[in-house]
């Protein structure tokens, strides 16, 4: 299928508002009250399907693109997607989501 420069820049717009939206979620992971292996399930049930996508595609529709920038940045991102599959919340982070988990627990 060939697209025109309209609608390979049109999908690039989508895929960079997706590829943000799960940085969101991912830093949302690594900052709240998730412990490791919440964050990992999270990773296997959402980010790594979405990450494959997001990279086919991209990879799909690089040739075609006009703006090379904005292929970079989706790059970049993608590169920073991958990173987080593998991400291990530190120590401090773990202490502090234990810490929320406990007070939810007794405010509740």
């Amino acid at each position: 299928m060939t697209l025109t420069n309209q609608e390979t820049d049109y999908l690039l717009n989508l895929l960079t508002n997706q590829m943000l939206n799960l940085l969101n979620r991912v830093t949302r992971w690594q900052t709240h009250s998730l412990s490791q292996s919440q964050y990992d399930q999270q990773v296997a049930e959402t980010l790594q399907p979405e990450l494959t996508l997001l990279s086919t595609l991209t990879e799909k529709l690089g040739p075609q693109a006009s703006d090379t920038a904005q292929l970079g940045a989706i790059q970049v991102g993608l590169a920073k997607l991958q990173a987080a599959t593998t991400y291990q919340l530190t120590t401090e982070q773990l202490s502090q989501a234990n810490e929320r988990r406990l007070h939810r627990h007794f405010r509740d």
